[in-house]
C-alpha cells in the first residue's frame, strides 16, 4: 500500500511537470511566431549608423522614421523590405532626410524594394508636394527595385485646390539653401502614376524651391545647395504626364553638375512609355517647362542623358510636344563643360497638326 501511494505520487508529479513544460514550450513558439510575422524590414549592418538602427522593423515607414534620427554613418547599410510585403506610403510620401556625417561612396544607405509594390498614400486635397519617396537633402541614398503606383483612391485630377493626386514618384529636394541632395541613385524601379493628372512626374529634382512650396522661387545660395551627381538608371516609367526632370539653380556658379540619366549602356537606360497628355503641367513648379515632354533638364552642366527609350502615349494633342528638352531658361552658362545626349530612342505619337514638335 505504501509503495503504491509513492508510485502514484511520482506518476502524478511527472504528469504535472510534463504539462508545465508543454505549456511553456507552446508559449515560446507563439512569441517567436509573432516576432517573425511583424519583421517586414531587415537591416544589414545596423550598427554602422549612430546612434544605431534596429535589426528589424514592422514597416518601411518605421525604418525610415528611425533612419531620420541617425546622425553619422561609418559603413554601408541596407534596409530591405522583405519579399511579399507591399506597403502604403505615408500621406505626402516617405520623407528620407537624415544628414549623416561620414556619408560617402562607401558609407551608403540602400533601400532594397525586393519587387514590393508601394502604393501612394491618400493625399491631402490641394497639395502639390506629394510623392511616394522624397530624398530631402540626404546624400548617398539608393532606392532600388520598388514598384511605385498611384493610390486608386486618389481620383481628383484638377490642378488646383481640389486635386488629390500624387505629383512625384521620387523627388530629390534640397533641405536648405546650402544643402542639396547629392550622389543619390534611383535605379531599377517601376514607376506608374496617372498621366491624366497634368502634374504627375516620375522622377523630379529641383533646387529653385523649398521642399514644401514648389510655386515660390527660393533659389540656393551656395554650390553645396545643388543636387549634384545623382543617377537615374534602369527604371521602367509609364502612365505619367512628365517623365524625368532636373532643374538646377538660376545663379551663376551654382548650376547642378554631374547628374546622369541613363548611364553608359542599354542596361542602365530608362524606359519611358505611355507618357504625356493633352495638358502640360500647370507651371506651379519653378523653372519647369510648361510643355509636354519625356525628359526635361534645365540649368545643368556635366550632364549625361543616354540610352533611354521614350515612347509617348497616343492620340492626344499638345501645343508643344518634346521628347528630350535641354534648356537654360534662367541664365546662360559660361565656361567649358560637356552635356552628352547619346543613344536615346524617341517615339512621339501625337495628333498634332501644328505647334512645336521636337524629338
Amino acid at each position: 500500500m505504501i509503495i503504491s501511494t509513492t508510485n502514484d505520487s511520482i506518476i502524478l508529479k511527472k504528469i504535472f511537470m510534463h504539462k508545465i513544460y508543454c505549456r511553456l514550450f507552446v508559449g515560446f513558439l507563439f512569441v517567436l511566431g509573432t516576432v517573425g510575422a511583424n519583421a517586414q524590414v531587415t537591416v544589414t549592418n545596423p550598427g554602422n549608423t549612430t546612434p544605431g538602427l534596429a535589426g528589424t522593423y514592422g514597416t518601411l515607414a518605421a525604418a525610415i522614421t528611425d533612419l531620420n534620427l541617425q546622425t553619422a554613418i561609418s559603413g554601408p547599410v541596407t534596409i530591405t523590405l522583405n519579399p511579399a510585403n507591399p506597403q502604403t506610403a505615408s500621406v505626402g510620401g516617405y520623407s528620407i532626410n537624415p544628414i549623416l556625417t561620414g556619408a560617402s561612396a562607401v558609407n551608403t544607405i540602400t533601400f532594397e524594394g525586393s519587387a514590393n509594390t508601394i502604393t501612394a498614400g491618400l493625399q491631402t486635397a490641394g497639395s502639390n508636394i506629394d510623392a511616394v519617396f522624397k530624398i530631402i537633402g540626404s546624400d548617398y541614398i539608393t532606392i532600388q527595385n520598388f514598384i511605385m503606383q498611384e493610390n486608386p483612391g486618389n481620383t481628383v485630377t484638377a490642378t488646383g485646390a481640389t486635386n488629390t493626386m500624387t505629383e512625384w514618384g521620387v523627388a530629390l529636394l534640397r533641405v536648405s539653401l546650402t544643402d542639396g541632395a547629392q550622389n543619390n541613385t534611383i535605379q531599377n524601379n517601376t514607376i506608374s502614376l496617372n498621366r491624366t493628372y497634368a502634374n504627375s512626374f516620375a522622377v523630379y529634382s529641383n533646387v529653385r524651391h523649398s521642399a514644401t512650396v514648389p510655386g515660390t522661387t527660393a533659389d540656393i545660395t551656395a554650390a553645396s545647395g545643388a543636387n549634384n551627381n545623382n543617377k537615374v538608371y534602369g527604371n521602367i516609367i509609364n502612365n505619367v504626364n512628365n517623365g524625368i526632370v532636373f532643374v538646377g539653380s538660376g545663379t551663376a556658379g551654382f548650376f547642378d553638375t554631374g547628374n546622369d540619366i541613363g548611364g553608359s549602356s542599354a542596361g542602365t537606360g530608362n524606359t519611358l512609355s505611355n507618357w504625356g497628355s493633352n495638358t502640360p503641367n500647370s507651371g506651379v513648379f519653378i523653372s519647369v517647362s510648361g510643355t509636354v515632354w519625356g525628359i526635361f533638364v534645365n540649368q545643368q552642366t556635366g550632364l549625361n542623358v543616354s540610352y533611354n527609350s521614350l515612347t509617348s502615349a497616343t492620340g492626344f494633342v499638345a501645343t508643344s510636344f518634346r521628347g528630350i528638352f535641354n534648356d537654360f531658361s534662367v541664365l546662360s552658362p559660361t565656361g567649358t563643360f560637356t552635356n552628352s545626349f547619346t543613344n536615346n530612342t524617341i517615339t512621339l505619337n501625337s495628333a498634332n497638326t501644328s505647334g512645336t514638335f521636337e524629338c
